[in-house]
């Protein structure tokens, strides 16, 4: 048995503590995104509603077509954004890698600013569509300017490469928006929200998202592998080309459609897995599911703070996580955590 063997079996020592405190956070989430909101609902409103949801009433049209959708679009963005954003930390063995930082999100909304300059109304699979093509599009520019260019800290180059592609990206966005007069039609997309959200978006976009996450979780042991030195993956019998390329197909699968679903929101992918990382360092087996529990839960609360704050009227997605997010962050790095990378 190698070295790296037993650190590759071992199960953390607090993943079952940490999973179903996670678990309960997301089921309360649950229950008072259902009850909670512009109008709450008592306990035996929401019960003999859920007990009958094809009984139309006033109380089914808000429960059942209005925040159900919404609350389980904002659990699978939170596991879709969160799970990405572990697995592009590991395939590029870089922890503060994100698809926002990276330049997906600005692709896949320069794609989708150019698809509503053609038409006002778009399918939601074309919308899926954009956001697939102009996130892959700049995730191989982001990719091309670092690896093609030998530097003494591809890390560095990563990031920087990504804020080069994102800013290009992001004032193309603005001019094409600009011209065409598109604000009106991108701008709640663009700060990221649920508002929208129905069933005929949710059976369109959220096979795509479960299909990924499921496929991330059956690669976790190569993911895993994919993220020791080069030399101990390929000891291993790892075709690592081979498998950074399909697990970055994966990310790109999730991110695009997570964006497609709630708008461009970023962020997330950098902060839930930190935070997981706490607990299981870097087996992913363990990182991912956690990273989708601790990320569904964390944006079902999201989204619920961003209509409570100040009801009827709702608040950004994107400032409900910043606000959250970003001491979180900041704790973290002043903490000086590290990340044993083996």
């Amino acid at each position: 048995m190698s070295k790296t063997e037993p650190y590759l079996q071992t199960k953390p020592k607090y993943f079952w503590l940490v999973f179903f405190i996670s678990l309960i956070g997301l089921l309360a989430g649950t229950y008072a995104s259902l009850r909670f909101g512009a109008i709450t609902y008592s306990h035996h409103d929401l019960l003999s509603t859920l007990a009958r949801p094809e009984l139309e009433s006033d109380l089914q049209n808000v429960i059942i077509d209005t925040r159900l959708p919404r609350l389980l679009a904002a659990g699978l963005v939170g596991a879709g954004l969160s799970c990405a954003g572990a697995m592009m930390q590991g395939i590029t063995k870089n922890n503060i890698a994100d698809p926002g930082l990276l330049g997906i999100n600005a692709g896949a909304s320069l794609a989708l600013v150019i698809g509503y300059s053609f038409a006002k109304e778009l399918h939601y699979l074309l919308i899926l569509f954009l956001c697939l093509v102009g996130a892959s599009f700049a995730a191989s520019l982001v990719f091309a300017f670092t690896y093609h260019n030998k530097t003494s800290n591809p890390q560095l180059a990563l990031i920087l490469s990504g804020a080069m592609v994102t800013t290009l990206f992001s004032a193309i966005g603005q001019a094409i928006t600009i011209t065409n007069k598109l604000s009106t039609t991108i701008i709640g997309w663009q700060s990221g929200g649920l508002i929208g959200t129905n069933w005929t978006m949710l059976h369109v976009i959220a096979p795509f998202i479960l299909i990924g996450l499921a496929i991330a979780q059956l690669m976790s042991h190569q993911l895993t592998i994919l993220s020791l030195d080069s030399t101990i993956s390929i000891a291993l019998g790892q075709n690592t080309q081979k498998t950074r390329l399909l697990l970055l197909g994966i990310v790109l699968i999730l991110s695009a459609s997570s964006i497609a679903l709630v708008g461009n929101l970023a962020f997330i992918g950098l902060l839930i897995p930190h935070l997981v990382r706490l607990v299981v360092a870097n087996n992913y087996r363990y990182l991912l599911p956690l990273s989708m529990l601790l990320g569904a839960g964390f944006m079902v609360w999201i989204d619920l703070g961003g209509r409570l704050i100040n009801s009827p009227y709702e608040t950004s997605l994107n400032a409900m996580v910043s606000l959250l997010g970003l001491p979180c962050f900041l704790f973290l790095v002043r903490r000086g955590q590290t990340y044993d990378q083996h």
